[in-house]
């Protein structure tokens, strides 16, 4: 008896603390991705963004981090999101747009375009390149990979 209740437990135990971690990581939902990705993005903490993103759109951020030095950042450490609304597309494609709010009071739309690669999705922020088509949704471009 006591070695079925620990047995219980012990998978009990492994089921939940696998099912937190999948929770931390924001990869698991376009969502929670588009959340993590805005709220590192207006808050200056571009190394946090890029891992949010695809490979390809690495170099965007680099850009973002040269141009927009820290101390625009300065005393906004937190934005609030609202209104996340996700449109899937496909398995692996989404669009997400939701209204961010930043410290000092300002407000703005941010559509991304979100990508699934090996079980876990990413913000794209690459354009499409000649011979993908670019789908228009609700004013926001999103690029169709063929």
């Amino acid at each position: 008896m006591k070695r079925t209740f620990i047995l219980i437990f012990s998978v009990t135990l492994a089921f939940l603390c696998t099912s937190c971690e999948s929770i931390k990581d924001p990869h698991h939902s376009p969502k929670s991705i588009t959340k993590a990705f805005a709220e590192s993005l207006y808050t200056g903490r571009f190394d946090e963004a890029k891992t949010y993103v695809t490979p390809e759109s690495v170099p965007i951020i680099n850009f973002f981090q040269h141009a927009f030095p820290p101390a625009k950042f300065e005393g906004c450490d937190h934005v609030t999101l609202e209104e996340i609304t996700v449109k899937q597309l496909t398995d692996s494609t989404a669009l997400c747009k939701c209204i961010v709010h930043l410290c000092n009071g300002k407000a703005g739309n941010e559509s991304t375009n979100v990508l699934k690669r090996d079980g876990k999705w990413y913000v794209s922020l690459r354009q499409a390149k000649e011979g993908e088509r670019q789908l228009t949704i609700d004013n926001a471009q999103c690029t169709m990979h063929n």
